[in-house]
C-alpha cells in the first residue's frame, strides 16, 4: 500500500513540473492589430501567435487584459473560448473587441492635432490561462 502511495506522489509530481515547464516555456505574441466598422462602431481585431516549443499539447482556456492606443486605454479584452495549442508550432488565435468610445475619441483626437503623423502603438497588456497556468502578456505594435 505504501509503495503505491510514493508511486503515485511521484506521478502527481512529475505531471505538476511538466505543467508548471509547460506555462514558463508557452510564449503569447500580438501579431497585429486592425481596425474596421468605421467610427460608429469600431471593431479592433487583435491578432496572437501561442508558441509552444514542447512536445506537449496545451489548451488556451482564457486571455484578458486590456489594449491602449498611444497610453490610452481603448477597450478591455476578454475571451474565454478554448483553444487548442499543438506542440512544437505557433497557433494563431484572433479576438475582436470593441472599443471604449472616450478612448477611440481621445486617441483620434491627439492623432489629428498632431502637425506630423505619428504612428499609432498599439499595446496589450494582460494574462492568459494556459492548462490552469496564467501567463503573463506584455505585448505591442505599431500602426
Amino acid at each position: 500500500m505504501r509503495q503505491i502511495l510514493v508511486i503515485g506522489g511521484v506521478l502527481l509530481a512529475v505531471y505538476l513540473i511538466g505543467r508548471r515547464r509547460l506555462a514558463a516555456n508557452v510564449k503569447v505574441l500580438l501579431r497585429g492589430v486592425s481596425f474596421s466598422g468605421g467610427l460608429k462602431k469600431p471593431t479592433l481585431s487583435l491578432r496572437f501567435g501561442i508558441q509552444n516549443p514542447t512536445d506537449r499539447e496545451a489548451r488556451l482556456l482564457s486571455l484578458v487584459g486590456q489594449v491602449d492606443a498611444n497610453g490610452r486605454t481603448v477597450a478591455d479584452v476578454s475571451a474565454f473560448e478554448t483553444v487548442r495549442i499543438l506542440p512544437n508550432q505557433e497557433t494563431r488565435y484572433q479576438v475582436s473587441v470593441t472599443p471604449a468610445a472616450v478612448g477611440i475619441i481621445q486617441t483620434l483626437a491627439q492623432f489629428i492635432r498632431a502637425k506630423e503623423r505619428q504612428p499609432v502603438r498599439v499595446a496589450f497588456t494582460g494574462t492568459a490561462n494556459v492548462d490552469g497556468m496564467n501567463v503573463p502578456i506584455d505585448q505591442a505594435a505599431t500602426l
